[in-house]
């Protein structure tokens, strides 16, 4: 008998991508099975099914879990892992992808799946917020208003989703009160939009913290004061190659916690997914565990 193949639990979103993740995957399948890997496939049913199904093939003794989605999917799986001795790997099939891009895992079927299952593993940071774990971007304001038109949209069309969305969240213009707690000190004012980033980019490349590297043990956080309505595409058409972050209106920190108060419900996502946060008190914090990824060479 020849040796044992590896296995790898791979978890897939199947409305992820406008359904490109469902119609990969016998592909997937098959090159795993190219790579003499044994892929034992779950298609899950909600965000909360894929962080428990993580969490349970972790006990039963996988080394390697993989999420087959986009951001979202990702921050599910890798949510159920964190704190184990599992490895994620990431096949990416959404609109964004902006995890993968930490990663180096190549374009290729074959070097995605490669990487998954053999790749070298590294560990990354992850953030907590209100005991919610993330793992790349976590926006409030203005940008989680922009993520949450994008999941209303039905044809998905990667970047130009997102741009179409921008355009209908600035018709409305929203701006937040707040007050911050960074570290050891605070700031009061109103603004349009607050970035926390593990990552660099959000939304399929929209590089709000642009120095953010992901192993450092701290947050860049991105704040976009309030400004002028027509101002917002002079800053967000900079926001594209990072180089927002000298205009008069930004401000990045570097940190390993804040606090945020307002007196308004704030719209919240985490790798697109979005939420509201009613009480308008949020607590942002690096988790005491890393995140362990297949990573490419």
């Amino acid at each position: 008998m020849g040796p044992k193949p590896k296995r790898i639990m791979l978890i897939v979103n199947p409305a992820s991508g406008n359904g490109k993740a469902i119609d990969k995957l016998p592909e997937i399948d098959r090159e795993f099975a190219r790579l003499g890997v044994k892929a034992d496939i779950y298609i899950s049913e909600s965000p909360k099914q894929a962080t428990e199904i993580a969490h349970t093939a972790s006990r039963c003794g996988y080394k390697r879990i993989a999420a087959m989605g986009g951001d979202g999917t990702v921050n599910m799986v890798a949510a159920g892992i964190l704190g184990t001795e599992s490895i994620l790997g990431v096949i990416p099939t959404g609109l964004g992808n902006d995890f993968s891009k930490l990663l180096n895992i190549g374009k290729d079927d074959e070097s995605i799946c490669r990487t998954a299952a053999f790749g070298k593993v590294i560990e990354l940071d992850a953030g907590v917020i209100n005991d919610r774990p993330f793992f790349n971007m976590l926006g409030i304001g203005f940008d989680a208003e922009v993520a949450k038109e994008a999941n209303r949209m039905k044809n998905k069309l990667g970047a130009l989703t997102f741009l179409s969305a921008v355009l209908k969240v600035w018709k409305r213009f929203p701006v937040f009160d707040i007050s911050l707690r960074i570290d050891s000190f605070e700031i009061d004012c109103p603004v349009m939009l607050i970035a926390v980033g593990i990552g660099r980019s959000a939304g399929g490349g929209f590089l709000l913290t642009p120095q953010a590297r992901a192993d450092d043990g701290k947050f860049d956080v991105c704040i976009i004061r309030k400004t002028g309505q027509l101002r917002i595409f002079s800053i967000l058409r900079r926001v594209m190659k990072g180089a927002h972050v000298r205009l008069p209106e930004v401000k990045v920190y570097r940190c390993r916690q804040l606090q945020i108060l307002s007196n308004q419900a704030l719209p919240i996502h985490c790798e697109g997914e979005t939420f509201n946060n009613d009480n308008g008190k949020l607590s942002i914090k690096m988790s005491t565990y890393k995140l362990k990824v297949a990573a490419g060479v």
